[in-house]
């Protein structure tokens, strides 16, 4: 297995779709066990009014917290993936607790499938990302879905802004992540949206990518990137390009290459590299 890395800083954000929900703190269900809490389906945003009872677009998340938990939890974002047009929070209930057991408070939220509603051709993300670099740029459409995504996105920093303090969760400690369609939204959130919801301290980008990485500033938050060097959907020259651009302007990037690996290795990850992840968290949250 080829392993490449390079120095970074940062903080992490998760992100994937749940169902419908009231407002505020409550939650349609939740479950516990010894070392953590999870509460299930709060809504962070109104519901879309043409998802047509999608859960999978709706705007709540599921928050993981640990019981054996300090005065103030960093938060760990995480989006999932999906294409835009697929997947759901629940897909990635292992990482997500993983995550939280190292003493994070895990928010995992859904968010609109804008491929999933509006249906446009060459539109999806292997089509654009698969062969590498885009040389004109992303479909328009995938644009907008990353963009929608994203907003979405800093509706749950806003909910994290105004309802942190009563989950005990540290709002000057928050990372963002996600896999797939979920680290574009993440990447897109950190580094183009220019949001102002809460500071972003670090990213963690599974197999994910940004169409301009020239929208990178001096001193953007630090960077940690797991991607296959086999990927079939999302070429391993955006993990390239993002280290690029996060050296040239001299911001912190650790990046691993894996010798043989395709997309979408989760498992592996939960399994082998949630060490690395928190490690990576410890030092800039």
């Amino acid at each position: 297995m080829k392993h490449y890395q390079i120095k970074l800083a940062g903080l992490i954000l998760f992100i994937g779709l749940g169902v419908k929900l009231s407002t505020g703190f409550a939650q349609t269900n939740g479950t516990s066990s010894s070392d953590m809490k999870v509460l299930r389906n709060i809504r962070y945003g109104d519901q879309r009014t043409n998802i047509k009872q999608d859960s999978t677009s709706d705007r709540v998340l599921d928050l993981y917290l640990p019981l054996a938990k300090k005065e103030k939890l960093p938060v760990f974002v995480f989006v999932h993936g999906g294409g835009f047009s697929g997947g759901d929070k629940s897909g990635t209930k292992a990482l997500c607790s993983k995550i939280a057991s190292y003493g994070y408070a895990v928010i995992s939220i859904n968010y609109y499938l804008t491929l999933k509603h509006e249906k446009v051709s060459g539109a999806s993300c292997s089509g654009n990302m698969s062969k590498g670099l885009p040389v004109k740029g992303f479909h328009p459409k995938l644009g907008e879905a990353i963009k929608n995504a994203s907003d979405d996105t800093q509706l749950a920093l806003k909910w994290i802004k105004d309802n942190g303090k009563g989950y005990g969760l540290d709002t000057r400690s928050i990372a963002i992540s996600g896999g797939s369609a979920g680290a574009m939204t993440a990447l897109y959130t950190a580094y183009a949206s220019n949001q102002k919801v809460l500071p972003i301290k670090a990213v963690v980008n599974l197999w994910g990518g940004l169409e301009d990485s020239n929208l990178i500033k001096k001193g953007a938050a630090p960077l940690l990137t797991f991607h296959g060097d086999q990927d079939k959907l999302i070429h391993v020259d955006y993990a390239y390009d993002l280290e690029r651009k996060m050296k040239e302007k001299g911001n912190q990037v650790i990046t691993n290459i894996y010798e043989g690996k395709g997309h979408a290795i989760y498992g592996f990850i939960t399994d082998e590299k949630t060490g690395e992840i928190d490690a990576f968290l410890k030092r800039n949250l």
